[in-house]
């Protein structure tokens, strides 16, 4: 399918990546797209990706919980079983989805109340500054 740009593969291992500790919050999505990417994606690619994901039958999602499917899984667990950085990972996966995405299904219309993405973003970035000063405390008592 073409319009596959890049950011499908950034918000899938991220949904991935969220969901091996528990439900996929949007703040745990959010938290994972900025150690995969260094980077918080903006409403704007975060709507793109989810429909294209969603329409290619990738993962699920309601406003605040997103997960893969089994078709999904499958296709994360091939991604990881690949040795290498996180970064590389995305990187190479956005590569291979651009020039042949997984679907040719048509993407879905969806949409994040931009409100709740920022109350989300500052959720995560809250939690970590929080693990962040705990860590530089802890290295200078030790």
């Amino acid at each position: 399918m073409a319009g596959w740009v890049g950011a499908e593969a950034w918000i899938f291992l991220s949904i991935g990546d969220a969901e091996r500790e528990g439900q996929a919050t949007l703040d745990g999505v959010i938290g994972a797209a900025d150690a995969n990417n260094h980077a918080i994606p903006t409403v704007g690619e975060f709507e793109r990706a989810v429909g294209q994901l969603l329409g290619a039958g990738l993962i699920t999602a309601a406003p605040d919980q997103y997960s893969l499917t089994l078709e999904g899984l499958q296709q994360y667990q091939t991604i990881n079983s690949v040795h290498r950085g996180h970064i590389t990972r995305y990187f190479e996966t956005a590569k291979e989805w651009r020039s042949r995405a997984p679907s040719n299904a048509p993407a879905v219309g969806w949409s994040v109340d931009p409100t709740a993405f920022d109350q989300a973003y500052r959720e995560y970035s809250r939690r970590a500054s929080e693990i962040i000063r705990r860590l530089m405390k802890s290295r200078k008592k030790g």
